[in-house]
């Protein structure tokens, strides 16, 4: 008998978004701790590796109960070029920035969300709702611009800035992943048809469990990374040592391994299956709030005056676009 799906306002997909956010809010400043010890694209390899030998006994069995369609092979790596290959633009982009500047610029993903849900499934946004995306994206504007504002030392704004825009870079990437998951589990979005026949590709032919996607995604983000963590360790100016890490190294590893990849993206996917993209997209506001506490135990990071500002124009802006009217 076929699983019965969740009504949208069930609680628990809710709660799984929460855990999420919750995991997602430390990962950042956790991720900048640990690339002090290994570098970024070998930081990214040795999660995916941990991940997928995790995952491997129930991928191996859920492959031999759910055959996988040829037509599909594309679309199945697409989804892991855009979720976990992607990363390492956000790994990178990390390196240069604070991480307080990419928590909030995180808020810009949940916006682009928004917008894409809007266009491609529907999700009804108004006038209100339109505004307060406006006033979000320009408080995202300060915050890129902040380190221009604050700083002194050239070399440092100019990293910064690079940092805070290849960050936004990678939520462009998150934000087709969403989509295009969503569309891969079976919602109709006639727009997004539209587009992939024109790029020639077209939807999955059937159906597939979230964890099955997330799963293999995690498979393919370890193909690609293969040869940018090579690239990574010859070039490299400083040398690596994998067989000696850091204890504090690698609890940021396995932190990143088994509770950002497995039990997050696990919770996510889940919760995509069942409620709208927008309703998703709110969660993301939160992630800022949650890493805040994160990066000053780690890191010492305190939000300055431009980051606060920045801050406030983005949760006015998302106060007016979720505001329900009484």
């Amino acid at each position: 008998m076929p699983k019965k799906k969740l009504p949208s306002n069930f609680v628990l997909p809710y709660i799984a978004i929460l855990i999420t956010t919750l995991i997602w809010g430390a990962a950042g400043p956790i991720i900048k701790y640990t690339l002090r010890f290994i570098p970024p694209l070998t930081f990214l390899f040795l999660r995916f590796l941990i991940v997928c030998i995790v995952l491997l006994p129930y991928v191996y069995f859920e492959l031999k109960r759910t055959k996988i369609s040829k037509k599909d092979y594309l679309n199945f790596f697409l989804l892991g070029l855009f979720s976990q290959s992607a990363l390492a633009i956000y790994f990178v982009g990390l390196n240069y920035t604070k991480v307080l500047d990419a928590a909030i610029i995180g808020v810009m993903g949940s916006i682009m969300t928004v917008a894409a849900g809007n266009y491609f499934y529907k999700d009804k946004i108004d006038s209100k709702v339109k505004l307060g995306l406006v006033l979000a994206s320009l408080g995202t504007i300060l915050i890129i611009l902040e380190p221009a504002f604050s700083g002194n030392d050239k070399i440092i704004i100019e990293h910064r800035i690079l940092g805070n825009l290849i960050i936004l870079f990678y939520h462009f990437f998150w934000t087709t992943f969403v989509v295009w998951s969503k569309m891969s589990m079976g919602e109709n979005s006639p727009s997004l048809k539209k587009a992939l026949s024109f790029i020639h590709l077209k939807p999955m032919t059937k159906k597939y469990s979230p964890i099955l996607i997330t799963s293999i995604s995690f498979y393919i983000g370890l193909l690609t990374l293969i040869p940018l963590a090579l690239l990574e360790n010859v070039y490299s100016l400083t040398q690596f040592d994998i067989l000696f890490i850091d204890h504090r190294g690698l609890l940021g590893l396995l932190y990143m391994a088994l509770l950002s990849s497995i039990v997050a993206y696990m919770c996510y996917e889940w919760a995509l299956e069942h409620i709208r993209v927008t309703d998703i997209s709110f969660f993301g506001y939160l992630g800022s709030i949650f890493t805040i506490p994160f990066a000053y135990i780690l890191l010492g990071e305190v939000p300055n005056k431009f980051m606060v500002m920045g801050a406030i124009i983005i949760g006015i802006g998302v106060y007016i676009a979720e505001r329900k009217e009484t």
